[in-house]
């Protein structure tokens, strides 16, 4: 007997004497790209349409395959399915909703292949009409807001999450996706809280949860009062604050364990911690490191939770027990793509103080620690300051016609100013002090060619004499430490007979000669201008928010709405 395949909705029989069979909801979809009502010939036809299995690749693809004027033809069947959708929402039978929220989520995604040139206003007139949209965008929140609240299914709540963050990205600026003005308008703010607060949807959503929230807190921050901004602000429920940190540590985390697994791979030990970050900051060149990615979305949610609310700075501090020895729950998570190292949603396993009581014999972590973990990571291949100024003096008169590149260079001499004044308080072991001397002696070359370019800018009466001035002035300590101890070096070597110093032989000659090193106090070090997101910042943040739309668009694959799941879960529907 022949054997019956299947393949991009079609059945086909192995015999080839017979034409493809199509899928019933195939052929379905093909009455709704038509210009005839399909209900018109089928009164029952959107009841039934709704107890198909979605097939999303050939919608999808249907969507991508007509051209502008023949999109437009069938835009009033569009818009009636999209409306079909909304209503089905709010329906009991489990099915229907799963089906409805995947095809909301293939009929956003093919739209937007249509429109990418395009602001969302085209958008919305394809899937809505704008004689409707009000009125539908508002049902289509209600009933999303109820499914996300509700004591339900929680692969429901994720079908949900997933097309919220199909909506919020369907253009790459979100600023100029007008769809969100109903996402603002009809907010789902509590929702996202309520799943933060819960253990058990934390579990499930708290990854997705809290990348949406940061992508609806940069929709047009700057230009107008947007109501996520507002309310984030003022939140002050410990257990809410409390679990987005725990959901920002767990991804944090799930990257350190990732990135350590991967480097016993390379057999080159466990990943550094702050040391090795501040240690390769002021190292000119260094070994070749695993290369990393950072998740720009979580970065992101830590940023705006710390500058918007002030009752999270508490959250850093947090303690908890370290997330990498926490077993993993077995109960089922949604599939998610595979995405490069740092960018992949962390396992389930984020848990709370409350879940997980503190134990003795336990170790403990919390966010800030997790953070600066992570952060030594990713700032491994920072090599970000002696070569910088190398960077800054060789570029200098491409830089100069542009840019006034003394600001920058000021902050990179005291940073070093920093840790020359202050490090014995705050640098690991005090080999950490003696290795930062080595390595200002050993680039001294660097520092040399510094001061002659910014003396003799600052000689002229040009417009760069008094911002070259002050980088005279931050050298000054930097200066001292090389015309100190250099010639303590040449004569070590001279009375040793050595023509080259090991880095041993030039640390012992730091060690013994720092009583005779006199350093000046700088002033203004502990100074800082008070920070401003909007005036100098906007523009990277409008490229980093850009950058996450396009990864979480992009990172929104078919496996990631596979019904698999649902269907199990929903396994006494027939």
């Amino acid at each position: 007997m022949a054997q019956t395949e299947k393949k991009g909705g079609l059945l086909r029989k192995s015999s080839a004497s017979k034409k493809p069979l199509k899928e019933k909801v195939v052929l379905m979809y093909d009455e709704i790209f038509t210009t005839e009502d399909p209900s018109k010939c089928n009164p029952r036809f959107w009841e039934e349409l709704f107890l198909m299995k979605v097939n999303l690749e050939y919608l999808e693809g249907k969507l991508e395959a007509l051209d502008g004027e023949e999109l437009m033809k069938i835009k009033d069947n569009i818009n009636c399915l999209f409306q079909h959708c909304i209503q089905a929402l709010g329906e009991e039978h489990p099915i229907r909703v799963v089906n409805a929220l995947q095809t909301l989520c293939a009929l956003i995604r093919g739209v937007h292949q249509k429109n990418k040139s395009t602001s969302g206003f085209d958008i919305i007139n394809m899937l809505v009409g704008f004689d409707k949209a009000e009125l539908c965008m508002k049902n289509l929140m209600e009933s999303l807001d109820s499914l996300l609240c509700a004591e339900g299914s929680e692969s429901l709540k994720s079908l949900c999450l997933k097309l919220l963050l199909c909506l919020v990205t369907v253009t790459d600026n979100i600023s100029q996706n007008t769809i969100l003005e109903y996402v603002m308008i009809n907010s789902i703010f509590e929702a996202i809280l309520q799943i933060l607060s819960s253990p058990l949807s934390r579990r499930e959503h708290g990854y997705d949860a809290v990348v949406l929230l940061a992508l609806l807190v940069n929709y047009r921050k700057y230009e107008s009062v947007n109501p996520y901004i507002v309310k984030l602000s003022i939140v002050d429920d410990e257990a809410t604050l409390n679990g987005m940190g725990l959901v920002i540590a767990q991804a944090l985390s799930e990257y350190n364990r990732q990135y350590k697994d991967k480097e016993e791979e390379h057999q080159t030990g466990f990943f550094s911690a702050l040391t090795n970050m501040v240690g390769s900051m002021f190292i000119a060149d260094a070994d070749e490191k695993i290369s990393v990615q950072t998740n720009e979305a979580i970065l992101l949610a830590l940023y705006e939770a710390v500058h918007l609310n002030r009752n999270f700075i508490t959250v850093l501090a947090q303690s908890h027990p370290e997330m990498g020895l926490m077993t993993t729950p077995t109960s089922p998570i949604p599939m998610t793509p595979v995405t490069p190292l740092g960018t992949t949603p962390p396992s389930s396993d984020v848990i709370s103080s409350a879940e997980l009581p503190l134990d003795a014999d336990v170790q403990t972590s919390n966010l800030l620690i997790t953070f600066l973990k992570y952060s030594s990571i990713v700032m491994q291949d920072t090599k970000a300051l002696i070569n910088l100024l190398k960077f800054l003096m060789s570029n200098e008169t491409v830089l100069l016609a542009k840019h006034n590149i003394f600001t920058l260079a000021l902050m990179v001499v005291n940073l070093f100013n920093m840790f020359i004044t202050y490090g014995d308080t705050f640098l690991p072991t005090p080999s950490s002090y003696d290795e930062l001397y080595y390595e200002i002696i050993r680039m001294h070359q660097n520092f040399d060619n510094l001061y002659s370019m910014v003396l003799r800018l600052s000689t002229n009466a040009g417009q760069w004499k008094e911002p070259a001035s002050k980088v005279i002035h931050a050298l000054v300590n930097i200066r001292a430490i090389i015309n100190h101890f250099n010639p303590k070096i040449e004569s070590y070597a001279a009375v040793n007979h050595i023509s080259q110093l090991s880095e041993d032989q030039v640390l012992e000659v730091v060690r013994s000669n720092y009583d005779t090193l006199t350093l000046k106090l700088q002033d203004g070090l502990d100074q800082y201008e008070r920070y401003s997101e909007q005036h100098k910042e906007a523009a990277f943040f409008k490229e980093l928010v850009r950058s996450i739309s396009i990864n979480v668009r992009k990172n929104l694959a078919f496996n990631t709405l596979s019904q698999e799941l649902l269907l199990k879960e929903f396994s006494t529907i027939s």
